[in-house]
């Protein structure tokens, strides 16, 4: 797997202590962080530089989560890129769950959440996709 220095996760979370939160364990692991507050900075900073997993909100001002997901997984259709998404989210129901999924996430955490289940998540999607 890549060294943790060397991995750049783009964090989209509109709310200041979530961000603070997200940022402190991150960091606290190695990772190369950016964080953006909706979700079409989301889009604008993957013009920018290439990430290794993107961390999203759900609902964010300007573009949510879920229109941005979208808008990632079209444009990686015609690129050939990837790019993990994971939902980090308050939305807590079945169905939210399920709807991240069929948009096109790789997968789920439930705010609040807890640091050991938030590292697990991340680490396994950077192994899968990263080796």
């Amino acid at each position: 797997m890549l060294n943790p220095e060397s991995i750049k996760i783009l964090v989209a979370e509109d709310n200041y202590i979530n961000q603070k939160l997200i940022n402190k364990l991150l960091i606290n692991k190695g990772y190369d962080v950016t964080i953006v507050d909706d979700g079409q900075k989301v889009l604008d900073e993957l013009e920018k530089d290439k990430y290794h997993l993107i961390l999203m909100d759900i609902q964010m001002p300007v573009m949510d989560g879920y229109q941005s997901t979208k808008i990632i997984r079209a444009k990686e259709i015609t690129n050939g890129t990837y790019i993990p998404i994971i939902a980090v989210t308050a939305f807590a129901m079945e169905s939210d769950k399920q709807k991240c999924f069929e948009i096109g996430m790789d997968d789920y955490i439930s705010k609040p959440f807890n640091k050991d289940d938030f590292y697990k998540i991340i680490e396994k999607h950077l192994l899968i996709h990263y080796g």
